[in-house]
Formats: C-alpha cells, sequence, structure tokens
C-alpha cells in the first residue's frame, strides 16, 4: 500500500450556516423586490398626497352680503345681493366650507346720510370661516349705496280687481277697513308712492254684495315696509244701473212755505228693474230756500227705494219764494 503525505490530502470544509441576522439582513435588502417596490411606490403616493392636502390653496366663491346700516337711516339703491369672495386654506378645510352658509357682513352704521363708496376691506367686513381659512378679498372690492332718512306715513288703499260681475250686474263700490295703511322707507321712495295697491280681487259672475277678509297689501318695492299689511273689503254688487227723466215732479220749501215753480223735471240713476216702478207721483223734490234763492236739498222717496236710486239732475235748478 502506498505512502500518501497528509498535506498533499484536500480539506473539504463545510459551509457556516447563517446567522439569524444574516438571515433578516438577506430579507430586507436581497428577496422579494417587486413587493418591495410596489409597497415603496404605494408609501410615497400616500406621502405626496398627504402633503399635497395641507399645501394653501385659493378658492374663489359667491358669497351674500349683509350690510348693517344706521338705525334712522335706509338704503334706497339696490348694492348687490352678493359679492366674489377669494379665500385660502387647505384643501380639507375649503372643501368643508357651504357658499350657502357664507355671509360676509359690513357694518356701515358709522356713515351719514348721502352717497357713499363702502370698501370690502379686512377691517370691515366679518364672515364666520373655520380655523385655518382667511380672506384674500372681494370682487368688487367697492360698493356703492345711497343713504337717506327712514320716513314713515299713510297712504291711500287702491282695490285691485279682475274680471267681471254676471251679466246685467256691475259693482257699485268698493270700500276698505282701514281705508289706508302705513308705510316705512327711504324717504324718496315713500314720497313717490301714491297708492298702496291690495292684491287682486275676482268679480267675475258676482251677482251680489260680498266682503273679503285680511287682503294682503301688494306694493311692489322692496324696499318700502308696510306696518298694517291685511285690509278687510266690503264691495257694493246689484243690478246695472240706468237713467230715467221724470217730469211733473211736485216741489215743496223745507219750511213749508210756497215756491215756484210748483213742479220740475228730475233724472235719477238706478236698477232699471227699480225706476221702472217709480213714477212721478213718488218723488218729490226738496228745496232749502235762502235770500238769494232757493236750491235743491235733496228728493222725498218711498222707503223701499230711497238707498237705490240717485238724484242727477233738477230743471230748473233754482226756486223761489211766493210772495
Amino acid at each position: 500500500m502506498p505512502f500518501q503525505d497528509i498535506d498533499e490530502t484536500a480539506v473539504v470544509e463545510v459551509p457556516r450556516p447563517p446567522t439569524a441576522f444574516e438571515r433578516a439582513v438577506r430579507k430586507l435588502f436581497v428577496e422579494d423586490w417587486s413587493l418591495k417596490l410596489l409597497a415603496l411606490g404605494i408609501t410615497l403616493v400616500l406621502w405626496f398626497a398627504v402633503t399635497g392636502q395641507n399645501q394653501p390653496l385659493t378658492m374663489r366663491t359667491g358669497v351674500q352680503l349683509n350690510l348693517i346700516r344706521p338705525s334712522n337711516l335706509d338704503i334706497s339703491n339696490d348694492p348687490p345681493k352678493t359679492v366674489e369672495v377669494f379665500l385660502s386654506g387647505s384643501r380639507p378645510n375649503l372643501e368643508s366650507l357651504s357658499p350657502l352658509d357664507l355671509v360676509a357682513t359690513v357694518d356701515v352704521s358709522d356713515h351719514p346720510a348721502g352717497e357713499r363708496v363702502i370698501r370690502l376691506t379686512l377691517d370691515r367686513v366679518t364672515m364666520q370661516l373655520p380655523d385655518g381659512v382667511r380672506i384674500e378679498s372681494f370682487q368688487p372690492s367697492t360698493i356703492p349705496i345711497r343713504l337717506e332718512p327712514r320716513l314713515e306715513r299713510q297712504i291711500l288703499i287702491e282695490v285691485k280687481t279682475e274680471g267681471k260681475p254676471d251679466d246685467g250686474y256691475e259693482v257699485y263700490g268698493i270700500s276698505s277697513t282701514p281705508t289706508t295703511v302705513r308705510v316705512r322707507g327711504p324717504a324718496s321712495r315713500v314720497e313717490a308712492l301714491q297708492k298702496a295697491a291690495t292684491e287682486t280681487i275676482s268679480m267675475s259672475g258676482r251677482k251680489e254684495n260680498f266682503t273679503v277678509s285680511r287682503v294682503a297689501i301688494d306694493i311692489p318695492d322692496q324696499k318700502i315696509e308696510v306696518l298694517d299689511p291685511l285690509v278687510d273689503l266690503a264691495i257694493e254688487v246689484g243690478e246695472k244701473r240706468t237713467e230715467k227723466s221724470f217730469s211733473g215732479v211736485r216741489t215743496r220749501s223745507i219750511t213749508g212755505v210756497e215756491i215756484r215753480p210748483a213742479t220740475a223735471e228730475v233724472t235719477l240713476s238706478g236698477p232699471a228693474s227699480v225706476l221702472a216702478q217709480l213714477h212721478a207721483e213718488d218723488v218729490k223734490v226738496v228745496v232749502n230756500l235762502s235770500s238769494t234763492g232757493g236750491s235743491v236739498a235733496g228728493l222725498e222717496l218711498p222707503p223701499a227705494v230711497k238707498d237705490r236710486v240717485k238724484l242727477l239732475s233738477v230743471r230748473p235748478s233754482q226756486f223761489s219764494m211766493i210772495k
């Protein structure tokens, strides 16, 4: 058996198993690269999204304009009801705002009467805004207003109607209770108002008297406030009136003395059916005598018709006492 030198023999080393630390490092930096890159990408996207939410932004939106005027003055022109406002803040704060809830309040109570220009500055305008949102500017930045003394007065009521009564009938008259209403507003607008109209009342098909309660006063000018906004109406409707003349109507004086002429011709107005029942002997002219001549004081009519007939004319118009 040949002899072999020990130095010539190859020694095979057994690999050492990795430690727990080495295994963790390998798993962290070498294995599953695709999943790690995906996770890194998602993390970066989320980071940019979060940091972007906190970046200040500017938003433009319309807001309601509320003017606080002096207690003894009114605004007589028509300033805009809304203005544009530029707001800055984070995206979440700006997106939480509702334009319907935003009101820009401007205090002009320190201004005297006259033509004024109000500047919409940060020290004059107040708005309820969440923390982190602030006002940058307004568009327009100025508002022209006209301040006038406030005036209150009584205005006559005008009843508005539509339609016609039934065939053969007409409206005799309309009365309101009260006859006037109190209104208040800028002096120039109140002084220009001649009458206060009611809401429209329908006359269609009517053939007798009727009433309407709590009728609203309708004044189109929004600057004028109606202090007595409701009235009651009484509408008189009856048969269409016509005219009829009567000759040979007897005359008499209030004092009972004889006068001349002893008869006269009168023209009456009233419903056709009522006038058809009257005759000359049913009517008497009453004269009020004076030193300069007598004048007609009225008529004597049957009680059933006296409130339904109106005197239009008497001929002659002058009478004298028989001496």
